[in-house]
């Protein structure tokens, strides 16, 4: 097992003799340095760029961000999932902060963020279910363990299969997150609070440590006190660009499925109507890291259909732009949940723009054992008395009454209206935390990155993170530091 603690420190540099945790404690010139003529200069204007950026300039922090501008980025969209729904106590009180700081967003854009939805986890393994209530318990989180047939009595569009656990948990902290709305809030934020000089799209060219300089597109050459990287999968580039050690990052592409609904009950799968769900998976091997599925409900004034996406399932990228360290290849191949499913479908030499025939089959069979009458196959056109087929409870899919039959012509068309691509700035760490903290080489360059799709859940607590990591302040969840720092232990064995 590789430590990336053997890199070693600046030459006479205080993180020579301290841990980074130990680093930063006490450095109160931080403070008065952020606060100097030269900026901060963050890349990347996803949405750990602009919460960290958002927070540098709530705190009087003069602030540059630069980005890049790439088609191929995480932060885009119309929907993320907020939640709290984590097993690890330390992830649900960084959710929970994220949710304040969401709230102190919303009162400056005055436009809602979030669809209130509430969070349904359900899965095949007991274990991971009991592991989360477990969790609510302790940190008096509220929640409720409910049967299918509870389920269905709640949100009648909702039919779970019978190879779930019988006691999936939901919690009333869930949210369908308006992703494009929250990068627009930000960033008004960041050029209200920082003058529009705060936010420039260009991308940069060179980065000079040590002059501590960052030269763009368009020449502009920028001084800066620190720099702070929230380039997502664009992470390594970067970190060549500063002639810096690589990450162990891979970079995947994931899918997103919008599944049509029947004609008529467009408004039963709207975020009014049903929560998030969220599917634990089992892993092909244990060893492997996790994977699931999820689901947002259609969102008012939306894209049309109900939204489905499995969670690191996509092909691996074997690509220039995303360079890799030596080992990651082989080590994602074991690693890797996808490694253990796509078989000779893992790696991708080119941005793959056609529909992912692998994702699709996983979405097809989740929506089956969730909301089968978006299935094409899933939904018999009548019953026995002629009317529309009822559902394992005899509640009708349109007003939810028992007996009820109403007259519906039920879609029978396309399976989905629409499949969009993601890409997932994924990790080889042993564990599966962020990647945030000081660069163990250059105590000047804060990186911020290996969210792989969960960034807008913890977009705001992370970016309030990388801002104390700059100002020395303390953070609200510091147990983050130490697990996030970058010189921990890999699953790589690197030469």
């Amino acid at each position: 097992m590789a430590h990336f603690s053997r890199w070693a420190p600046v030459a006479g540099g205080i993180l020579a003799s301290l841990p980074i945790s130990d680093a930063l404690k006490g450095r109160k010139s931080l403070r008065c340095e952020a606060k100097q003529s030269l900026p901060v200069v963050v890349l990347g204007g996803g949405v750990m760029g602009l919460s960290t950026a958002w927070s540098l300039c709530r705190r009087g922090v003069k602030v540059e961000l630069l980005d890049a501008n790439h088609s191929e980025k995480g932060s885009w969209g119309e929907t993320r999932i907020a939640r709290v729904s984590y097993a690890d106590p330390v992830m649900l009180r960084l959710a929970r902060r994220s949710y304040e700081l969401y709230e102190e967003l919303k009162k400056e854009h005055r436009e809602p963020l979030m669809c209130p939805t509430g969070c349904l986890d359900v899965g095949f393994d007991r274990r991971s279910l009991d592991g989360l209530a477990k969790t609510y318990e302790e940190l008096g989180q509220s929640y409720e363990r409910l049967s299918h047939r509870q389920v269905a009595e709640r949100w009648p569009m909702l039919r779970l299969s019978d190879d779930y656990v019988e006691a999936s948990v939901f919690c009333p902290a869930g949210d369908a997150v308006l992703a494009s709305v929250v990068l627009e809030a930000l960033k008004e934020q960041v050029q209200q609070l920082g003058g529009p000089a705060a936010y420039v799209e260009s991308p940069v060219v060179s980065i000079d440590r040590a002059k501590k300089t960052v030269t763009t597109e368009d020449g502009k050459t920028i001084a800066y006190s620190k720099l702070v990287l929230a380039g997502g999968i664009w992470s390594n580039q970067i970190l060549s660009l500063m002639g810096l050690p690589l990450l162990p990052l891979v970079t995947s592409v994931e899918q997103q499925t919008y599944y049509a609904t029947p004609e008529g009950t467009e408004e039963l799968f709207s975020a009014g109507k049903l929560p998030v769900v969220l599917e634990h998976n089992p892993s092909p091997e244990p060893e492997m890291k996790r994977r699931g599925g999820y689901m947002i409900p259609h969102v008012s004034n939306g894209v049309d259909g109900v939204k489905f996406g499995m969670h690191r399932q996509g092909p691996l990228m074997d690509h220039e732009d995303f360079p890799m360290v030596p080992g990651a290849f082989a080590a994602a191949q074991r690693y890797f949940a996808c490694a253990g499913t796509r078989a000779e479908r893992l790696w991708s030499q080119r941005w793959p723009e056609e529909e992912d025939s692998h994702l699709r089959e996983e979405t097809d069979a989740f929506a089956r054992r969730i909301l089968p009458d978006l299935s094409i196959d899933a939904w018999d056109r009548t019953d026995a008395v002629g009317g529309p087929r009822m559902d394992a409870f005899s509640h009708c899919v349109l007003c939810a009454k028992e007996g009820c039959f109403h007259e519906v012509d039920f879609f029978q068309g396309e399976k989905s209206e629409l499949t969009m691509r993601c890409p997932y700035d994924q990790h080889l760490y042993a564990d599966e935390d962020f990647v945030v903290g000081v660069h163990p080489e250059d105590p000047d360059i804060i990186v911020v990155c290996g969210f792989a799709g969960e960034g807008f859940k913890f977009g705001p607590a992370i970016g309030e993170m990388a801002a104390t990591l700059v100002t020395g302040d303390s953070f609200a969840v510091p147990e983050s530091v130490q697990r996030f720092r970058l010189n921990r232990p890999s699953l790589l064995l690197l030469s």
